[in-house]
């Protein structure tokens, strides 16, 4: 059974039930309002309060009614028949002098009752107050235009009278009535229902067709979203999802020719080198040895970048967290880079704050961001440029700089600068602007030790690259 048969059922159910116990109420209620209406308007009513009336003008009060009321009775006159005999409208059966067949209780002003059919005059009378509610539908028995008392039907009497011919062809009419309503009101809900249920399952169904055209491979379908309901936040919800999976499907695409192309570039010379040696053209001497083992070197580093990444994204990258006296850990660092900045005539300078505070985290890992951060620098500063590597306390850690007076990236290419085999310029040959990876690589490990790595403009030009450490609290800190 599909969604929408499904919707459509439940809602019929629902208002099927609705309908028929309203039916049944207001069928009952009003049935019984009419039943208690024409009782209390029959000729044995009607002449059962002309009875007491007449007996409180006599006594003016109500004092005997009780032991009166067989006396009272008989003075209606005896009716015909067990429904509606020729004595009058709506007479009932004969009562032969007993007032228990009428089923009537009498109460006085204030609403004490002061007689009641169904008690014997042996029995006396329970201290019963009626209702103002009952009061509202009792009989007034009045005198002089003075309401002296009330005729009050009891449930019994109401349920057991027999209405005349008249009064029970309305009774029918009311029943058709109400269920000829019923039905309009059934068959009109549940038109609008299907409508309901329609909208809400005309887009769950688009959806589900969306998504097995996602399944199939076709990243570009979008649901349509005319909605802001729970629907609504889905469709935007799957639309978000593909967007997502067709950027990652154009990043994996790029990252394979990207890899591809990093690993052909030094394997071609490496093959070339070696090809030429085998022919002869060159001989295994050192100098013709020392391209191939660069080459080697380079796929070495290229794998070893890419296993990181791969470590780091399953959530897998282990880092051996310490506690790290960070200002040696940035002196030992920019010493080993000097002599590759002085080989490029580029002056290293380190500044940072003193006494600044340990960190905890990994000796290694960190030492490795430093290094492609500086080595990010070294490929970008032209020769005469300066670098700094600077250390300050903020922002509830410790914030170190890499900033360069290179030519620096647009502003709208910062958000990219931590993408894999990401580069400003597509044509920058990749032996003087790297594999791409290195800042991915720093980011990776940054955010790994609870910190934050970003890029901005350096003022006057260049680029600055920055991260945050949280600083150790005491000396006693140990992660687990």
């Amino acid at each position: 059974m599909s969604l929408y048969r499904k919707g459509l059922l439940a809602f019929a159910l629902v208002i099927l039930v609705a309908v028929a116990t309203v039916l049944l109420l207001v069928g009952r209620q009003t049935e019984t309002r009419f039943r208690q209406y024409a009782l209390l308007y029959s000729g044995r009513a009607q002449g059962l309060a002309a009875g007491l009336v007449s007996y409180y003008r006599e006594r003016r009060s109500w004092e005997g009614v009780q032991t009166a009321l067989p006396t009272i009775a008989p003075a209606i006159g005896a009716p015909q028949g067990a429904g509606h005999g020729a004595g009058g409208r709506g007479a009932g059966p004969a009562m032969h002098g007993n007032a228990d067949a009428w089923g009537f209780r009498v109460a006085d002003a204030q609403g004490h009752v002061v007689a009641d059919a169904g008690a014997s005059t042996s029995q006396g009378l329970s201290a019963d107050q009626v209702s103002r509610a009952n009061l509202a539908q009792a009989l007034p028995l009045s005198l002089d235009g003075r309401t002296v008392g009330y005729l009050v039907p009891d449930a019994v009497a109401v349920r057991s009278f027999a209405p005349g011919g008249a009064e029970d062809q309305y009774l029918q009419q009311v029943r058709r009535a109400l269920w000829t309503g019923a039905g309009v009101a059934f068959v009109a809900a549940l038109l609008v229902g299907g409508v309901l249920v329609r909208g809400i399952v005309a887009p769950v169904r688009h959806l589900s067709e969306a998504a097995e055209r996602i399944a199939q491979g076709d990243l570009e379908v979008r649901a349509e979203v005319a909605s802001r309901d729970e629907i609504g936040q889905l469709g935007r919800a799957f639309n978000a999802m593909a967007e997502s999976l067709a950027r990652s499907r154009a990043v994996r695409r790029a990252q394979t020719a990207d890899i591809a192309h990093e690993l052909r570039n030094p394997l071609s010379v490496l093959q070339g080198t070696l090809e030429a040696m085998a022919d002869g053209v060159y001989a295994p001497t050192p100098e013709n040895l020392d391209p191939a083992l660069a080459q080697v070197k380079t796929l070495t580093r290229l794998v070893e970048d890419l296993r990181v990444l791969a470590l780091a994204d399953a959530g897998e990258l282990r880092l051996d967290r310490q506690r790290i006296a960070l200002g040696a850990l940035l002196a030992r660092v920019a010493e080993g880079h000097r002599m590759a900045f002085e080989e490029q005539g580029l002056d290293l300078v380190e500044e940072q704050v003193p006494e600044l505070p340990d960190v905890i985290g990994d000796a290694d890992r960190l030492a490795q961001v430093l290094g492609n951060l500086l080595a990010n620098a070294l490929h970008h500063v032209p020769a005469g440029g300066e670098v700094q590597l600077s250390a300050v306390v903020g922002e509830g850690g410790v914030i170190v700089s890499v900033v360069d007076h290179g030519p620096g990236v647009a502003e709208e290419d910062l958000p990219h600068l931590f993408e894999r085999f990401w580069r400003g310029d597509p044509s920058r040959h990749r032996d003087t602007g790297g594999s791409g990876l290195g800042l991915a690589i720093a980011r990776h490990i940054v955010e790994g030790h609870g910190g934050r790595i970003w890029a901005e403009i350096t003022p006057g030009g260049g680029l600055t690259v920055s991260f945050r450490l949280p600083a150790a609290e005491t000396p006693h800190d140990r992660l687990e």
